[in-house]
């Protein structure tokens, strides 16, 4: 089958967006002929690359609205792959893609769409405006294509998508794997930790993470009752002794000029780290083995999302995956993974004094939030075959 998959920004860009497609489509790669059409969102990058079997087109463009692409361009890109195709793969969110599917549509090809979140850009006029077409063209996108596929009907209900085209959607969890750890790295990485409580993040810095609230109850721990407050008595899974250490926060993934439109937001969360002084760590993009010896180093992971943009969060699975819990926001989809597997705490949006008190908790009862049996009922749940086995089952019936 020759399938073409549309999402305005693909690999190296670092997104959830990204690179959770990306696993489907190597899988399918191994059966199908994948191109993906993407942009060319760094103009260091070639416009054709062929990346584990599948082939990247990345289209020219004028110039960029937010972090929209305005591309007469793609229209002749989308007419010549469109009529090469047997089946469309829309990646949602995206505005440009609802001249691929009119086309499609031309043509009478199927298509599909992965929906991952709809869109919150901010309140202001210009915001709302951008948001207002871009949530049209998601709505047009929809209508056109045979199957919507989600990953929770916690979250695809919680929309009015949910209803509007609830005949068309199908719900399978996102393909998680159990990353490797790179042993020297963690090594280097326990060296530098020390003493210390690393209270970790994984994903890009951007605004509808809502760290602002994870820097404020890592500050109110630190200050807030008599002085012993400020430290946390944790058990020493080694000795069994207790000890009094200090928390760390520590950040891996893209930030600053690395995210599009998020660097003035970087540089608030950098502003707030330093004007309460908490010590922190920005490593920046790692590879798999890294990144798998950072989920190994730190204690916890924090994912303090604050609105709708967020859907899933698939770093707590991989977090959870090598045995580190998780503290998440109590929003529709996020939530998910907790309460699949237990192994963490659920707080309320834009409540420093509930993450606080659940990094308290979790740092105090480590084995009741992370054991062998949790670890591997979660290895049971999040099994990639069961997805690759349900994209297979649902393009051969679409295209049928």
């Amino acid at each position: 089958m020759k399938i073409l998959f549309f999402s305005p920004y693909s690999y190296p860009y670092i997104s959830g967006l990204v690179t959770f497609p990306l696993k489907i489509l190597k899988y399918l790669a191994k059966k199908n002929d994948i191109t993906i059409l993407t942009f060319c969102h760094n103009k260091n990058l070639p416009c054709r690359e062929k990346v584990s079997g599948i082939n990247i087109i990345r289209m020219p463009f004028i110039f960029k609205i937010s972090k929209g692409f305005i591309s007469p361009q793609s229209i002749i890109y989308f007419l010549k792959y469109t009529q090469k195709s047997d089946l469309i793969i829309l990646n949602i969110p995206n505005f440009e893609g609802f001249i691929l599917a009119i086309i499609s549509k031309i043509y009478h090809k199927k298509i599909i769409s992965i929906f991952h979140c709809q869109v919150n850009l901010g309140n202001d006029i210009f915001s709302k405006v951008i948001n207002f077409f871009l949530n049209l063209s998601v709505y047009l996108q929809l209508l056109l294509c045979s199957k919507i596929i989600a990953t929770s009907k916690d979250y695809i209900n919680s929309l009015l998508i949910g209803k509007l085209f609830r005949n068309k959607i199908s719900i399978i969890l996102p393909p998680v794997h159990k990353l490797p750890v790179n042993a020297d790295k963690l090594a280097e990485f326990k060296k530098i930790k020390g003493n210390s409580i690393w209270v970790g993040y994984t994903g890009r810095i951007s605004q509808e993470k809502g760290l602002e609230y994870l820097i404020e109850a890592v500050n109110f721990i630190r200050h807030s009752g008599k002085r012993s407050d400020s430290r946390i008595v944790v058990k020493n899974n080694d000795s069994g002794q207790a000890g009094m250490t200090d928390i760390e926060l520590v950040f891996a993934g893209p930030y600053g000029s690395d995210v599009i439109g998020e660097n003035h937001y970087y540089l608030k969360i950098k502003n707030l780290l330093d004007q309460y002084k908490i010590p922190c760590r920005f490593f920046g993009n790692l590879s798999d083995g890294d990144l798998g010896a950072f989920y190994k180093s730190i204690d916890l992971l924090v994912l303090p999302s604050i609105n709708k943009t967020e859907a899933f969060g698939m770093v707590q699975v991989e977090a959870m995956l090598l045995g580190t819990p998780v503290i998440a926001t109590n929003l529709p989809g996020v939530r998910i993974p907790i309460q699949l597997t237990g192994m963490g705490i659920l707080v309320s949006p834009k409540n420093h004094i509930q993450i606080a008190q659940a990094i308290k908790n979790i740092l105090q009862n480590q084995i009741k939030y992370s054991n062998a049996q949790l670890v591997n009922n979660t290895r049971k749940i999040f099994n990639s075959q069961k997805v690759f086995d349900f994209y297979d089952k649902v393009l051969t019936l679409t295209i049928i």
